[in-house]
């Protein structure tokens, strides 16, 4: 494993990290309709946490929002008695329960903060969140108070970093006016690559990057070039059935040649590792063998000129469900 900066914190993470979202499994709703991930179980998500260790991943990233909590739960199970080996990153859903007209919006919110990171902390079984990150940019009204919450987190010693879940940099300069930004967490695949502007922005700025959805939550991992059918009950499949999303599968297996010499997974993290505002790839793995494949994609060759050149063209223009987000 290869090792960067989290922009100027100091701090030295794996160039390739843990996404947590499909280690939360499936969840039931009030009325017992269940959705989430296929394939993940809690027993792989621990002895995948733990290869992950051995491999030298030292960062995962969840969120209150995943599973309800169980990702977090799972990642502070699989973590014990070696927290002083990893970085946890996690997510507040920033406006949960909070409305534009609300009364005292902003202690509304500076609650929510408060009250989230209690939570996460009492699952992830931590005294202290490495990375805690803003999940959606705040209501406007807000985004004082959401901010001066983070800050006495930091203060108090209950969270390292800040961070944001965005790819829109004028909402990120708005809110890092207001506060420490430290890292950035961007949406950034080979599919959509919008976010290329915001890893520069963070390289500048000094920030580091979490890049979230390098595998496009799949669709880039070559498993569905030929299939592209995910259980109806899997949180992929809305998305997956989209006709824009079918016309994208269509194209997608043109990319095979980017697996000479590296598998198709290993290809998609490449190319995210080479833009230069990059520090750290959080791909979504259910099992130890994934976690395996994506933690070499830091030793594999970097896409060549001649390779990005004819890969481009391919998908230039594809329509797909906005998983990079905004």
């Amino acid at each position: 494993m290869r090792y960067r900066l989290l922009g100027a914190s100091g701090v030295r993470v794996s160039e390739v990290g843990i996404g947590a979202f499909p280690l939360s499994g499936y969840t039931e709703d009030a009325d017992g309709r269940r959705t989430g991930w296929s394939g993940s179980s809690d027993a792989q998500a621990v002895a995948l946490i733990h290869r992950a260790e051995e491999l030298g991943i030292n960062l995962i990233d969840s969120a209150e929002s995943y599973g309800n909590g169980h990702s977090e739960a799972v990642v502070g199970g699989a973590l014990r008695g070696r927290r002083d080996r990893w970085l946890i990153a996690t997510k507040v859903t920033t406006n949960l329960g909070l409305s534009a007209g609300m009364a005292d919006l902003a202690g509304a919110a500076r609650r929510r903060i408060h009250a989230a990171a209690e939570a996460s902390r009492r699952r992830l079984d931590s005294d202290v969140i490495d990375v805690y990150q803003l999940h959606a940019l705040p209501l406007a009204g807000a985004e004082a108070a959401v901010m001066e919450a983070l800050m006495e987190l930091k203060r108090r010693g209950a969270v390292r970093l800040v961070g944001i879940s965005s790819n829109d940099v004028a909402a990120i300069r708005r809110l890092a006016a207001l506060g420490d930004v430290d890292v950035l967490q961007v949406g950034y695949n080979l599919i959509e690559r919008q976010g290329a502007a915001t890893l520069d922005y963070a390289r500048d700025a000094g920030m580091g990057t979490l890049i979230r959805v390098p595998l496009a939550k799949g669709m880039l991992s070559g498993k569905y070039f030929t299939n592209w059918e995910v259980p109806g009950d899997d949180v992929r499949h809305e998305r997956f059935s989209h006709a824009d999303t079918v016309r994208a599968f269509r194209r997608l297996p043109e990319l095979a040649f980017l697996a000479e010499g590296r598998t198709m997974p290993q290809a998609a993290l490449r190319f995210t590792l080479d833009h230069p505002g990059t520090s750290c790839v959080i791909a979504g793995a259910k099992t130890v063998a994934q976690i395996e494949e994506n933690a070499a994609a830091a030793e594999v060759p970097a896409l060549s000129g001649a390779e990005l050149q004819r890969a481009l063209p391919i998908v230039e223009g594809l329509s797909v469900p906005n998983w990079a987000g905004n």
